[in-house]
Parts: C-alpha cells; structure tokens; sequence
C-alpha cells in the first residue's frame, strides 16, 4: 500500500510540473486542466498514505492555487512533523505556510513566518513576497517606512526582477506618487509581460486618467494570466476593473 500511494504521489507531483511548466510557456487552459488532474492525483496519494513531506507540501501549494486555504494550512502544518524534512524543505514550508496564512487574513503571522525565512538568508521570492507584505502592512496603517525600505533593498538585489519592479509600482501607487509608480510598473512589463499585478495596475492606471481603449488591452491581457496563490491581484478584482472600463 505504501509503494502504491508513493507512486501515486510521484505521479501527482510530476503533473503538477508539468501544469506549472504549461504556465510559464503561457498555455494557461492546458495549466489548469493539468492542475486539476494533478489535485485529484494528490487527494487519492494522501488518502491511501502517502506522506512523502516534499508531495504533501506541493499539495498543500497546489490547494491555496485553488482557492482551499484551510485545507492548504492543515496539511502544511502536518509536514513539520513528517520524515525527511531537511534545512531547505523547512524553509520552504515556512514560505509556503506564510503565504497560506496571508491568503487566511493573517499579514501579521504571515510577515513573522516570512521574516524568519530571510533571516537564514534572503532569496528572490522571499524579496518579492515579504516587500509586498509590507506594502499591505503599510496601506493598513499609513506608516510605509519599512515597505520603502525593504523594496529599496529588493531592488539593489535585482532591479530587474520583474516582481520587485512591481512591488515598486504598488508601492508607489498606495504612496499617491503615480508617475513614479507608472514608471516601475513600466519597466516590471517590459521584463514579464504576463504578470498579472502589473497588467492590472496599468489598466487600472490608463482608465483613472481617461485613456480607456489603452486600459482595455491591459485588462484583457490581465484576465487571461496566471492567478497564482501569491499574486496580489484575484481575477475578482480583475474582473471588477474590466466591468468599471466597460
């Protein structure tokens, strides 16, 4: 049974990559079905057995993709206890279970788990991630010194990292400093013209100064992308904008 439930859980893991590899060549329909095939394939692992920590870790990322946050938190919680669990799987999951908690309403939790990931050492997605925390931490209470801060650091690390050029964008967005923003917002299109923030924020930024056939063109762009568990944006708040455009 154990052999069994492994494979299985092998089997799932690999269409999960390959749902994730259908992403990044920008075939987001084929990405969804084989992400869904891939959640159905971990289901039937876990519950036959299966509790290799590395698959239900990519299960409990697969579900925040879906939207099942609870589920996601449970199971991520379950792997701090699996065998297996070596340095760089904790810190991943330490990643993995800020960004749940985030997605569960909880920034302050989400920040301290995310700060302990940058204290073993800061990586591009830990920049991306915990600059927008505090970004959203700032919009809560006005108070942006850290948000300005951090993304400055993100920055000297790679200023040509799409998402931290975006988490400028925003930042300077929530700032009122538009024109600074549009100009990182700019420059995160011209290095990922599929990030979905970004599309978003220069429909958003195109209609509020009138120029709605520009703004258009990004929304629909926008609605067509990969809503990710870490993106900033819900297709919601997509669908929203493009319904205000008209």
């Amino acid at each position: 049974m154990g052999f069994m439930a492994n494979f299985k859980g092998r089997r799932a893991y690999s269409t999960h990559i390959r749902g994730n590899q259908a992403i990044d060549k920008g075939d987001i329909a084929k990405a969804a079905e084989l992400h869904k095939q891939a959640l159905k394939l971990y289901s039937e692992a876990y519950e036959a057995g299966c509790r290799d920590v590395n698959v239900v870790m990519a299960y409990g990322v697969l579900l925040m993709r879906f939207g099942e946050y609870e589920k996601a938190r449970d199971l991520l919680l379950s792997c701090e206890h699996m065998p297996g669990l070596d340095a760089k799987s904790k810190k991943q999951l330490r990643i993995n279970y800020s960004v749940c908690q985030w997605r569960l309403g909880n920034l302050d939790r989400a920040i301290e788990l995310m700060e302990e990931a940058a204290s073993n050492g800061k990586t591009a997605m830990i920049y991306t991630t915990l600059g927008y925390y505090y970004i959203e931490r700032g919009i809560q209470t006005g108070d942006f010194a850290q948000a300005i801060a951090f993304n400055q650091e993100a920055y000297e690390y790679d200023e040509e990292d799409a998402g931290v050029l975006d988490n400028l964008g925003q930042l300077y967005y929530a700032m009122g400093e538009t024109d600074k923003a549009y100009d990182y917002f700019k420059r995160a299109f011209e290095q990922k013209p599929s990030q979905v923030p970004t599309l978003y924020f220069i429909a958003k930024m195109n209609h509020e100064k009138g120029d709605d056939e520009k703004a258009r063109g990004f929304i629909k762009k926008c609605l067509e992308g990969n809503f990710s568990a870490l993106c900033s944006i819900s297709r919601e708040q997509a669908l929203a904008l493009a319904d205000e455009i008209g």
